[in-house]
């Protein structure tokens, strides 16, 4: 498991934690994750890597 990339769609998720950069860099630290979000990861994944920016949109938009 790749930690640079989204475990929902597979694409690079943008974590400046993971590419070795402080954490407080990362866009996550801006974000708002909604209930049920990290649902979606499948259970062996979670806590692994993040999900990306383009994933948390397409979840908020769905409601």
């Amino acid at each position: 498991m790749n930690p640079l990339v989204c475990p929902l769609c597979g694409e690079a998720n943008g974590c400046s934690y993971a590419a070795g950069a402080p954490h407080s860099d990362c866009w996550c630290n801006q974000a708002v994750f909604p209930e049920g979000v990290f649902d979606r990861i499948p259970t062996e994944q979670r806590r692994k890597s993040c999900i990306c920016q383009t994933c948390l949109a397409e979840f908020k938009a769905r409601g």
